[in-house]
Protein backbone atom coordinates (compact mmCIF):
# COMPACT_ATOMS: atom_id res chain seq x y z
CA UNK A 1 0.00 0.00 0.00
CA UNK A 2 2.55 2.48 0.77
CA UNK A 3 4.07 2.28 -2.77
CA UNK A 4 0.96 2.67 -4.13
CA UNK A 5 0.89 6.21 -1.74
CA UNK A 6 4.36 7.28 -2.89
CA UNK A 7 3.53 6.74 -7.14
CA UNK A 8 0.48 8.92 -6.30
CA UNK A 9 2.34 11.25 -4.73
CA UNK A 10 4.59 11.54 -7.30
CA UNK A 11 2.03 12.23 -10.24
CA UNK A 12 0.67 15.10 -8.45
CA UNK A 13 3.65 16.52 -7.59
CA UNK A 14 4.68 15.84 -11.48
CA UNK A 15 1.28 17.51 -12.33
CA UNK A 16 1.44 20.54 -9.77
CA UNK A 17 4.80 21.49 -11.55
CA UNK A 18 2.82 21.83 -14.51
CA UNK A 19 1.00 24.97 -13.02
CA UNK A 20 3.30 27.43 -13.66
CA UNK A 21 4.16 26.18 -17.20
CA UNK A 22 3.62 28.97 -20.00
CA UNK A 23 4.00 28.76 -23.63
CA UNK A 24 7.52 28.66 -25.23
CA UNK A 25 7.94 32.04 -26.82
CA UNK A 26 11.33 32.01 -29.14
CA UNK A 27 14.11 34.73 -28.91
CA UNK A 28 13.91 38.06 -30.12
CA UNK A 29 15.06 37.95 -33.98
CA UNK A 30 14.89 34.40 -34.11
CA UNK A 31 13.39 33.80 -37.30
CA UNK A 32 15.54 36.15 -38.87
CA UNK A 33 18.89 34.33 -37.54
CA UNK A 34 16.93 30.69 -39.00
CA UNK A 35 16.61 32.23 -42.48
CA UNK A 36 19.75 33.41 -42.30
CA UNK A 37 21.37 29.90 -41.24
CA UNK A 38 19.15 28.19 -43.61
CA UNK A 39 20.15 30.64 -46.83
CA UNK A 40 23.53 29.56 -45.86
CA UNK A 41 23.14 25.79 -45.72
CA UNK A 42 21.29 25.41 -48.47
CA UNK A 43 24.21 27.64 -50.45
CA UNK A 44 26.17 24.63 -50.28
CA UNK A 45 25.17 22.01 -53.19
CA UNK A 46 26.24 19.65 -54.60
CA UNK A 47 27.90 20.71 -57.21
CA UNK A 48 29.70 23.34 -54.78
CA UNK A 49 30.89 20.34 -52.97
CA UNK A 50 31.99 18.11 -55.66
CA UNK A 51 34.42 21.55 -56.38
CA UNK A 52 35.19 21.55 -53.11
CA UNK A 53 36.65 18.09 -53.10
CA UNK A 54 38.41 17.71 -56.99
CA UNK A 55 40.31 21.16 -56.11
CA UNK A 56 41.82 19.84 -53.36
CA UNK A 57 45.92 19.22 -54.31
CA UNK A 58 45.90 15.66 -53.52
CA UNK A 59 43.13 14.72 -55.72
CA UNK A 60 43.68 17.46 -58.48
CA UNK A 61 47.43 16.09 -58.71
CA UNK A 62 46.19 12.41 -58.64
CA UNK A 63 43.82 13.04 -61.64
CA UNK A 64 46.29 14.91 -63.41
CA UNK A 65 49.29 12.29 -63.11
CA UNK A 66 46.57 10.02 -63.90
CA UNK A 67 45.70 11.32 -67.30
CA UNK A 68 49.60 11.78 -68.26
CA UNK A 69 50.40 7.89 -67.87
CA UNK A 70 47.03 7.00 -69.77
CA UNK A 71 48.24 9.32 -72.67
CA UNK A 72 52.07 8.39 -72.47
CA UNK A 73 50.38 4.42 -72.57
CA UNK A 74 48.45 5.06 -75.36
CA UNK A 75 50.66 7.31 -77.51
CA UNK A 76 53.66 4.57 -76.89
CA UNK A 77 50.86 1.60 -77.90
CA UNK A 78 50.48 3.95 -81.21
CA UNK A 79 53.83 4.37 -82.06
CA UNK A 80 55.15 0.70 -81.58
CA UNK A 81 54.39 -1.33 -85.08
CA UNK A 82 52.65 -4.29 -84.19
CA UNK A 83 53.07 -7.49 -86.50
CA UNK A 84 49.29 -7.73 -87.50
CA UNK A 85 49.21 -4.39 -88.55
CA UNK A 86 52.55 -4.52 -91.08
CA UNK A 87 51.06 -7.93 -92.03
CA UNK A 88 47.81 -6.29 -92.86
CA UNK A 89 48.96 -3.10 -94.59
CA UNK A 90 51.15 -6.16 -97.24
CA UNK A 91 47.93 -7.78 -97.73
CA UNK A 92 46.47 -4.67 -98.93
CA UNK A 93 48.59 -3.16 -100.83
CA UNK A 94 49.26 -6.52 -102.22
CA UNK A 95 45.54 -6.66 -103.38
CA UNK A 96 45.70 -3.06 -104.66
CA UNK A 97 48.45 -3.77 -106.79
CA UNK A 98 46.69 -7.49 -108.09
CA UNK A 99 43.78 -5.37 -109.27
CA UNK A 100 45.43 -2.18 -110.41
CA UNK A 101 43.07 -0.51 -107.85
CA UNK A 102 46.08 2.26 -107.11
CA UNK A 103 45.57 4.03 -110.25
CA UNK A 104 42.30 5.23 -111.60
CA UNK A 105 42.29 6.82 -115.04
CA UNK A 106 39.72 6.92 -117.73
CA UNK A 107 42.45 7.45 -120.53
CA UNK A 108 43.57 3.93 -120.22
CA UNK A 109 40.63 2.04 -121.82
CA UNK A 110 40.59 0.91 -125.27
CA UNK A 111 37.62 1.36 -127.46
CA UNK A 112 36.41 -1.72 -129.07
CA UNK A 113 35.20 -1.57 -132.60
CA UNK A 114 32.40 -3.77 -133.46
Amino acid sequence: MEKRRDIEYEVESTLNSLDGAQRAEPGEFFFTRLQARMRQSGATDAWERFISIITRPSVAITGIALVLMLNAGLALTQLRPSQERSEQAMLQQAFADEYQLGIVTYYEYEKTEP
